[in-house]
């Protein structure tokens, strides 16, 4: 028996497609190919993975085309409808017109290809008793996406929508394209309103104080509506990337002062953070080839009372900002606020312990790899100094040091050497660094 609170999902795929140019003047966004099948294909092929029964397709430009393929492909396994909007209404406004639902919409975009664990994504909205879950990641285009702002709790405490004021740095967090949302929220849109899902009716629910929440993730997500995106989509295909997401990723784990930004001391505030020379193209490289980056830092500036957890913070949303004006994201940061020895002034005495995340330890690469799908045969471990490697070594991943400093510290601890990151990722990338 069908359960009735069972979560169905929606694809909005309204869209006049107008950014993609002559590619769209015949054929809908949603139903040009990928791999040979329309991207509407692969999207309903991720809800019936998660076991959703029936999906609901929003078409409006040319979607009298798409109702004779959403026919053919209905099936007893997965229901798919196709409503028409008469109107244009958007991509929140369209959404009243769905019919009366007990569980949650699982909804997607008609030009966002992805490759998630759906059923895991609605059991974290449903863990979170949220109103709506936005699926978030970090991406290399921020400044023409919708960010939100998180607290520890993964709970949406500021949505910033584009275009966004000069000078904005927050962390890289966009919204993916994905939602959960419950029918109440649905059901309470007003009728025959144009309204945006991000800009209209988050944002009004954010307003009204409702419990909305993000789901963070790598999973592969990325949207095509541009003709440069749509290419770079379609070669992700044929070259196999959106399968291998799925799969464990080679890794470049990478330390912060001295590596990715110039080492001034203690980094207090944002404005001190300065990327040095060249690695953002490096990790744009990295990104752009399918390699996972994540940052891997001591910052024993909290336990000193240099800065609080809001101030880090700041600075790594400084970090993610700079990155993303050149194209480049990380996909994850890790940090480790203690420090070892006290009697410092200021100093935050609960902070000041012996931990197992502080490098030379391997806890927080360890984390990363609870945490993250990491192919610890083809990973690195990035820094400049002998505890990089150090931890590299404890968590059985290759280590390699920068920096002129460090070269007689990388014979010593069996770890290649480079004058720099971007030199060290261009090897990388050429198989010249080889595990």
């Amino acid at each position: 028996m069908h359960d009735v609170n069972a979560p169905m999902g929606v694809i909005v795929a309204g869209g006049l497609g107008t950014r993609l140019g002559p590619a769209t003047r015949d054929v809908p966004k949603p139903m040009l190919p990928l791999g040979g099948q329309p991207l509407l294909h692969h999207q309903i092929e991720q809800f019936r993975r998660a076991g959703i029964e029936r999906v609901v397709i929003l078409a409006g430009h040319l979607g009298e085309t798409i109702e004779p393929w959403a026919r053919a492909w209905s099936d007893a396994r997965c229901r798919v409808d196709v409503l028409v909007e008469r109107e244009r209404l958007g991509s929140g406004g369209c959404l009243r017109g769905l019919p009366a639902a007990h569980g949650p919409w699982v909804v997607a975009f008609g030009d966002v290809v992805f490759d998630l664990d759906l059923r895991a994504l609605v059991q974290a909205h449903q863990r979170a008793a949220a109103t709506a879950t936005a699926v978030v990641h970090p991406n290399d285009h921020p400044h023409d996406s919708d960010l939100v702002e998180l607290d520890a709790r993964g709970r949406i405490v500021a949505l910033h929508r584009k275009p966004h004021p000069p000078g904005l740095e927050v962390r890289n967090l966009v919204t993916a394209g994905v939602f959960v949302l419950e029918p109440a929220l649905v059901d309470a849109l007003p009728h025959g309103r144009p309204l945006d899902l991000v800009h209209d009716v988050l944002a009004d629910a954010h307003a009204r104080g409702e419990s909305l929440h993000a789901y963070e993730t790598s999973a592969y997500l990325k949207d095509m509506g541009t003709p440069a995106r749509y290419r770079r989509v379609c070669e992700d295909w044929d070259r196999g990337r959106i399968a291998a997401a799925r799969e464990p990723r080679p890794t470049a784990f990478l330390d912060r002062d001295g590596t990715i930004n110039r080492h001034v001391g203690h980094v207090s505030r944002p404005e001190q953070l300065e990327l040095l020379p060249g690695v953002g193209a490096a990790i744009r490289g990295l990104n752009h080839a399918g390699v996972q980056v994540v940052v891997i830092t001591n910052q024993p500036v909290v336990a000193r009372g240099l800065c609080d957890e809001a101030g880090l913070e700041a600075i790594h949303a400084r970090l993610e900002a700079l990155l993303g004006r050149e194209g480049a994201y990380l996909d994850r940061l890790y940090h480790c606020p203690h420090h070892p020895d006290a009697g410092f002034i200021g100093e935050r005495p609960e902070l000041k312990i012996a931990c197992t995340c502080r490098k030379p330890g391997p806890g927080l690469l360890q984390r990363a790899m609870r945490e993250l799908r990491v192919d610890r045969s083809r990973s690195w471990m990035f820094g400049d100094s002998p505890c990089d490697a150090q931890a590299a070594r404890a968590a059985r991943v290759q280590p390699v040091l920068l920096g002129e400093a460090a070269r007689t510290e990388a014979t010593r601890h069996g770890a290649r050497w480079y004058p720099d990151l971007p030199q060290a990722t261009h090897a990388w990338l050429n198989q010249e660094l080889a595990c």
